[in-house]
């Protein structure tokens, strides 16, 4: 995409609002950071962070304004039900490469407004255009066919007027550059939580997932907590030895060629982390 419309304001703008996510302490600070930008290069009445992952069935969501979040997480069971038919969600999927959409280019929107998604939920918060930014990973690229990775994105909503070409082409230059930002801060979010985390029936279930026997499930979590085969022997009550005939036939399994490997396949396809 071009950025003919993109003015020194709003590279200083975005550049200022890079510094803030690199400087956030958390996951949250940096998504509201991400927010904070585009909201300030586009005008729009609330904006948000979402991550959805269709496959677990997991949705994560801030919002601009607080009493939008309160709306959304008293609407969860609706959300999850219309989320499989949201238009941009639906076209991410098919079309992998297309970072950056408004509603209005992958649906006709009069007939949108007839839909449930719009009448149940758009509606009651004003919210008769959106464009989103997408920052996830293509949904096309799993390591598994079985594991789907997350879509993250900030959609940007408003009522009146469209999302303009101008609005696309900003957006579209602050996600080239906060992309890396994020995922850099999601995997710090992700190490903290691998490191708090029990291995749950949940948690199994994701390894497993990715293609995994219940007994390598365990031998991968234990890995990725930076155990030895030897701590691992006693934790499993085997012999080292079998730990690492285990630990060939995971990276066997998953095409990967060590630990340093295994971890982004699971930070990149596990949500069950969260």
């Amino acid at each position: 995409m071009e950025f003919r419309e993109v003015t020194d304001a709003d590279c200083l703008r975005i550049q200022e609002g890079m510094l803030a996510m690199e400087g956030a302490d958390s996951l949250e600070d940096t998504a509201m950071a991400l927010v904070n930008t585009a909201m300030d290069l586009v005008d729009c009445d609330h904006g948000g962070y979402t991550e959805v992952d269709v496959h677990f069935g997991r949705t994560r969501f801030f919002s601009s304004e607080p009493e939008i979040a309160d709306w959304m997480q008293r609407k969860s069971e609706l959300w999850h039900h219309f989320m499989p038919v949201h238009p941009v969600l639906k076209h991410r999927t098919e079309n992998p490469d297309v970072t950056i959409v408004r509603l209005s280019d992958v649906t006709d929107l009069s007939s949108f407004y007839k839909s449930g998604l719009y009448n149940e939920l758009f509606r009651e918060v004003e919210t008769d255009h959106q464009l989103a930014v997408h920052l996830g990973f293509d949904p096309k690229n799993a390591l598994m066919s079985r594991a789907l990775p997350l879509t993250l994105g900030v959609p940007l909503n408003r009522s009146g007027m469209d999302f303009s070409d101008r609005d696309l082409q900003v957006l579209s230059l602050m996600q080239k550059l906060a992309r890396p930002i994020l995922r850099r801060k999601r995997a710090i979010h992700q190490f903290r939580l691998l490191d708090a985390a029990e291995l749950s029936p949940e948690l199994g279930r994701s390894f497993v997932r990715l293609g995994l026997s219940p007994r390598q499930a365990e031998v991968a979590f234990w890995m990725l907590k930076g155990k030895s085969n030897t701590d691992i022997g006693v934790i499993l009550e085997v012999k080292p030895q079998t730990v690492r005939q285990h630990s060939i036939e995971i990276y066997s399994r998953l095409g990967l060629d060590g630990r340093l490997a295994l971890q982004r396949a699971v930070f990149r396809t596990v949500a069950g982390l969260d």
